[in-house]
């Protein structure tokens, strides 16, 4: 019986692991797509990033982003993981070619 346990631990560490991983990568990405929007739009604060959807496989983000405090409202994105780009213009053929679907 002890014999079942060792595997059965590995495989939850295994998932702890990947998961976990995976949910960092995640926020990693949020905070360089904020940091990246708040940038090129020469703005002090905070964005929110809302329906936020993978595209191109997953090496781009598809969204809309609005900053906190303003009363704009929500505008989209898009952000290459590939060369770590945003792109603000919903009109662009980036914007156009990944997330008009």
């Amino acid at each position: 019986m002890h014999n079942l346990y060792i595997p059965v631990v590995a495989i939850l560490v295994a998932f702890a692991i990947i998961f976990g991983g995976q949910a960092v990568l995640d926020s990693q990405v949020d905070d360089d797509i904020e940091s990246l929007i708040l940038r090129q739009l020469d703005v002090e604060g905070d964005i929110e990033l809302q329906a936020t959807k993978e595209v191109q496989k997953g090496y781009g983000v598809c969204g809309l982003y609005q900053v906190v405090g303003q009363d704009q409202g929500a505008l989209p994105f898009y952000y290459s993981k590939v060369n770590e780009r945003v792109t603000l213009d919903a009109e662009s053929e980036r914007y156009r070619r990944h997330c008009d679907s």
